[in-house]
């Protein structure tokens, strides 16, 4: 990626902005329902202009220099005990006073400002705790103790459902969490990855979400794998552009030229090679591209997506936006997760130098006419879900 002298003073990367809220704008454009709206020039910034009349609606580039940064440096002065006259004598104790006092006074702070927020999001997050039934609990390890001291493993599906239909796990990623390490693995399954089920019968690994519900999938994941699963999520995709929108959008280097279909209407979209940044509605289109390649790069894109995404929600200046995110993303989540363990989850985010992102790489082919991935040999399996739950 190119810095912002050698691009001639540019941000190096493509901004994607939707139109205003409607309801259902996402979906609606997605599905093809309406036709994409034209760009405007007014009412935006100085440094902001349409790319082209023949790009797709709400592209832009942004110009002008790319914002100082940088640390001014402080200066300060020490005296030993008694260098001036009448001061009194230094006291070592002052110091761990003194700091725990800043830490009362920063913490009373921090929670007159962010307990309103956090009391809407921990009720967004008890809805969602209420969606997850006692027979998907019933799958669930128990954690060894605090999440931000011995770490949790936790499954991760993304559904998506037809009108009148059960839902199938279009996107199914396991996550190490190890405070240990300061590292967050992550292993993905493609969906079409042909397992035996838990009823008995050998099928697509995402239609255990769609026979059984999340206490078959989490089933199912499990006996792939064998490997303890702490803790679930489901997410509807209906609720993931609302999440990326909440956090002020997400930037991501588009690792080669990549192209897709965007609604029944057939409207083409390119995402060129480089730095974009994503709104929800192209955040959606972007993790769900199929067909340009195989299962494995949608995974591995998927996981560069997410992997993101989590750095947006824990920056600590999202702290301020807890209620939005409770109520635009929480809505549409499933989880056993608690809100403080949540929030343990974004501390050891935070704390994370790194991890590997895996996918359990398979054999494309078909079976009675019907297109599957066959998964590796058991060793390979185990191999790879040893470095999965190792640093």
């Amino acid at each position: 990626m190119q810095n912002d002298d050698d691009n001639g003073g540019r941000k190096p990367y493509k901004r994607y902005k939707a139109g205003r809220a409607r309801r259902s704008s996402v979906d609606d454009e997605l599905a093809g329902a309406r036709p994409p709206r034209e760009p405007r020039d007014e009412g935006l910034p100085s440094d902001v202009r349409p790319v082209s009349a023949e790009r797709s609606a709400g592209e832009y580039r942004r110009y002008g220099p790319a914002p100082a940064q940088g640390k001014e440096g402080n200066e300060a002065t020490a005296g030993g005990p008694g260098t001036a006259p009448g001061h009194r004598r230094f006291r070592w104790w002052f110091i761990p006073v003194g700091l725990v006092v800043a830490f009362i006074i920063a913490g009373v702070v921090v929670t007159v400002l962010a307990w309103p927020g956090y009391q809407k999001f921990a009720r967004a997050v008890d809805k969602a705790n209420k969606r997850i039934d006692q027979k998907t609990r019933a799958e669930l390890t128990p954690d060894d103790g605090w999440i931000w001291r011995n770490g949790t493993t936790l499954l991760l599906f993304g559904v998506d459902s037809k009108a009148g239909e059960p839902a199938r796990s279009d996107t199914i990623m396991l996550m190490r969490f190890n405070p240990k390490t300061h590292t967050i693995n992550q292993l993905s399954i493609p969906r079409d990855t042909r397992v035996q089920l838990p009823n008995g019968t050998f099928d697509k690994i995402n239609t255990a979400m769609f026979w059984g519900g999340p206490s078959m999938a989490v089933q199912a994941v499990k006996q792939f794998l064998g490997v303890d699963v702490n803790h679930v999520m489901v997410v509807d995709f209906k609720g993931f552009p609302r999440l990326v929108n909440a956090v002020g959008g997400v930037d991501l280097k588009v690792p080669k030229t990549i192209t897709t279909i965007a609604g029944a209407n057939g409207r083409t979209v390119v995402f060129k090679q480089g730095m974009h940044h994503f709104d929800g509605k192209y955040a959606m289109l972007y993790v769900r591209i199929r067909y340009a390649d195989d299962d494995f790069h949608r995974a591995a894109r998927q996981q560069q997506f997410v992997q993101a995404l989590q750095k947006k929600i824990a920056q600590p200046s999202n702290i301020t936006k807890l209620p939005e995110i409770g109520k635009k993303f929480m809505g549409g989540v499933a989880t056993d997760l608690t809100t403080n363990q949540i929030i343990e989850l974004g501390y050891l985010k935070w704390r994370a130098t790194g991890g590997k992102k895996m996918v359990m790489v398979g054999t494309p082919g078909y079976e009675g006419g019907v297109a599957y991935v066959f998964p590796p040999s058991d060793a390979e399996k185990q191999k790879l879900v040893h470095q999965f739950l190792t640093k």
